[in-house]
């Protein structure tokens, strides 16, 4: 098998492998979307929340967050928590809450993204008699970051776009397969596919061991 870079990006790459089976290139992809673990916001405690998101519309938006995720770093029985604290201005307005303002009990840990929107805060003016009053909304919540993988749900996917095309080899020569690799920024795009590559390895070591009676 040999692998050829064709282009590469901060978060996207495409290769070409070949002597490879179609089979094998439906496996990778399968591990890199479904394998791969990742950090997500997986539970969200809201303390207030007066903007137009039900708490349900909020806590979607921040799963849906791609977070930096060092996999040598973190297990499956880690947390980590990301606070967030907004208002609206004190005047009538609006003012965007960003991907950004998460503040995380671990410094390694953060938005892959800072510019991601999560709700918009409007104060609004009102007058009650002589007096005029600025009414303003707010957001205080605890979101929990845990490890998880695509197979049990979308946010744990690393990946935005992958997929792969056969191309026909030459008379005599095999077919090679072309792959276009995304990241959604949690794990760096190379590292992620090592780590698909390596879960397909360490699977079909499983399945030797089984029927050669090392794993016993």
């Amino acid at each position: 098998m040999e692998v050829r870079i064709i282009e590469r990006g901060k978060n996207e790459v495409k290769f070409v492998l070949s002597g490879v089976e179609t089979r094998f290139a439906n496996a990778l992809r399968r591990a890199m979307i479904a394998e791969v673990p990742k950090l997500a916001i997986d539970e969200v405690n809201i303390h207030e929340n007066t903007s137009l998101l039900y708490d349900e519309q909020l806590a979607l938006r921040l799963a849906l967050i791609p977070l930096k995720t060092d996999l040598g770093t973190y297990s499956d029985e880690d947390r980590v928590s990301l606070t967030l604290k907004a208002e609206s201005p004190e005047r009538a307005g609006y003012t965007m809450v960003y991907s950004k303002e998460l503040i995380s009990s671990d410094p390694g840990v953060e938005a892959a993204f800072e510019n991601i929107p999560i709700v918009k805060l409007i104060s609004t003016e009102r007058e009650i008699g002589s007096i005029r009053t600025v009414a303003r909304q707010k957001i205080a919540l605890e979101a929990i970051a845990r490890l998880g993988r695509g197979k049990k749900h979308a946010k744990w996917q690393p990946v935005t776009t992958c997929g792969y095309k056969i191309v026909p080899g030459e008379e005599g020569e095999p077919n090679s397969v072309t792959f276009a690799v995304e990241g959604d920024g949690s794990v760096p795009v190379d590292e992620l596919i090592i780590e698909a590559a390596r879960i397909m390895q360490e699977k079909c070591q499983m399945v030797v061991d089984e029927l050669t009676g090392k794993s016993k």
